[in-house]
């Protein structure tokens, strides 16, 4: 993931996952490439940054937050990062085509990985927005319920599902990367 983060403008994850645990979206320390833009997205601005949100040195953070949020969310989460406010779809979640767009326009995001969760994962295929799709196997085996089970996706049924062309393997020690593009079905002719 680092040396995928060292080549990106951003990287990008859902409300959701900072929820679900402390992480970094930067790169090491000791590296000398500059910290890519952090973007958390969060439809009604429930993310705790200060708890869940370690923030690498010169890494600059950026809430991408639905408008349908209340301002008194926008000015909390303004004292802890600055906020993008996208428009807000049909079910009232952050319209990623439109917040890409002005992600690219505002702040020159060209590249962005993003690292989920499961329903931004969902959103962003919804959409067409996805060109490659990495998939880490790693030897860990967990166990659960059907409701506990880890997706990589989380929503209804896709309407176009993007056919997978597996584009690179990697084995490093115990772990397999996997990485694939994703090929969005063409029309048939008229």
């Amino acid at each position: 993931m680092r040396t995928l983060r060292s080549k990106v403008d951003a990287v990008m994850i859902g409300g959701g996952t900072l929820r679900a645990e402390r992480l970094s979206l930067g790169l090491d320390q000791s590296d000398d490439a500059p910290q890519p833009l952090a973007i958390i997205v969060t439809n009604e601005g429930d993310v705790p940054l200060e708890e869940n949100l370690i923030v690498t040195g010169g890494q600059e953070v950026l809430i991408l937050l639905s408008d349908v949020a209340p301002d008194g969310v926008v000015r909390e989460l303004g004292k802890l990062a600055p906020v993008m406010r996208a428009p807000a779809g049909p079910t009232g979640a952050v319209d990623l085509q439109e917040a890409l767009g002005a992600l690219k326009a505002e702040r020159g995001v060209e590249s962005l990985v993003v690292e989920g969760g499961p329903s931004l994962n969902h959103a962003l295929i919804s959409c067409a927005l996805v060109d490659e799709f990495f998939l880490t196997v790693a030897p860990e085996l967990l166990g659960g319920t059907a409701s506990q089970t880890l997706t990589l996706l989380r929503g209804p049924e896709l309407a176009a599902r993007p056919n997978l062309e597996l584009l690179s393997v990697h084995l490093v020690e115990n772990e397999l990367f996997l990485r694939y593009s994703l090929i969005r079905s063409r029309p048939g002719p008229a």
